[in-house]
């Protein structure tokens, strides 16, 4: 089993369908990282199951929810993980919208803030949102289910319920609930409550990132990431990956620069009109201007 004291924590943070998932298994090629597979947000939620959002602030890890998260995560790790790995790496889309409470818990651990176009979020998530849950994805993700934590499991399946009882699309709330997001649901089109969701979680983990040492925080582009090898050997650099060849041969096999625009032949359902008015002035300040 890893130990808690012998990794260096470092946390993979961006918005729901930024690419998260596809930058946390490329660094998994390498041995020198053990990854959770899974997003785990029962474990971040410990404490705190009946908190409304996922917008935690630093003041709510207390002394027994810091031990608790600090002793389970490193039991979550991938079996398949190097039993000799130094990188703890993580990625529940959630802790998008809490950086400072993640920094509260782990004052030593590194974040790479993933970014991608909002528009393409926004066409993405809203596909998510609409689809029925991964049957055989939650099956395989109990499989890391700390049973201690129950009142997580009472939340979650509560939650479900009363979200497709309450909501006229019969769907619960997908990926990170910014504080507002069950009014928004009620008065707004599903496409502006997506842009809503890609804009917190951005303005949000951009704010709490300037209030840690610039060393610890490595912020990228989804787009410069998938045009070339580049930009991963810098974040195999900082999270202090010593040999990159094989996360660079999993890039060589897995990426592709086709999937940067794949979302402009999806969007013909989506009002980009509505979008636009909420993340507009967004991303012309993140450069998206095209």
């Amino acid at each position: 089993m890893l130990k808690d004291s012998e990794l260096t924590p470092c946390f993979i943070v961006g918005a729901g369908r930024s690419g998260t998932k596809f930058l946390r298994d490329l660094l998994s090629a390498s041995s020198d990282v053990a990854i959770i597979p899974y997003d785990v947000g029962y474990v971040w939620r410990y404490g705190n199951e009946y908190f409304p959002s996922d917008e935690f602030s630093p003041d709510m890890a207390n002394e027994k929810t810091i031990h608790y998260i600090r002793r389970v995560l490193p039991k979550l790790v991938s079996k398949e993980s190097n039993k000799n790995a130094k990188i703890l790496l993580e990625k529940s889309v959630p802790n998008t919208l809490r950086v400072a409470y993640l920094n509260a818990i782990y004052p030593d651990a590194k974040f790479i803030h993933l970014i991608r176009d909002g528009r393409a979020v926004v066409e993405s998530s809203h596909r998510m949102w609409t689809s029925p849950p991964e049957s055989g994805y939650l099956l395989k993700k109990l499989q890391y289910f700390p049973w201690s934590n129950y009142r997580y499991a009472m939340w979650y399946f509560s939650n479900m319920l009363k979200g497709r009882i309450r909501s006229e699309r019969g769907q619960y709330i997908w990926g990170p609930r910014y504080r507002g997001i069950e009014d928004d649901l009620k008065s707004l089109s599903l496409e502006q409550v997506c842009a809503r969701q890609w804009r917190r979680c951005v303005e949000l983990s951009q704010d709490q990132m300037s209030g840690i040492s610039p060393e610890r925080v490595f912020e990228v582009r989804y787009e410069d990431f998938m045009l070339g090898q580049n930009t991963l050997e810098l974040i195999c650099h900082f999270i202090g990956i010593s040999n990159i060849e094989p996360v660079l041969e999993a890039y060589k096999n897995k990426a592709s620069p086709t999937h940067i625009d794949k979302w402009r032949s999806r969007a013909g359902t989506i009002n980009f009109g509505v979008v636009m008015e909420e993340i507009g002035p967004l991303l012309e300040g993140l450069g998206y201007t095209d």
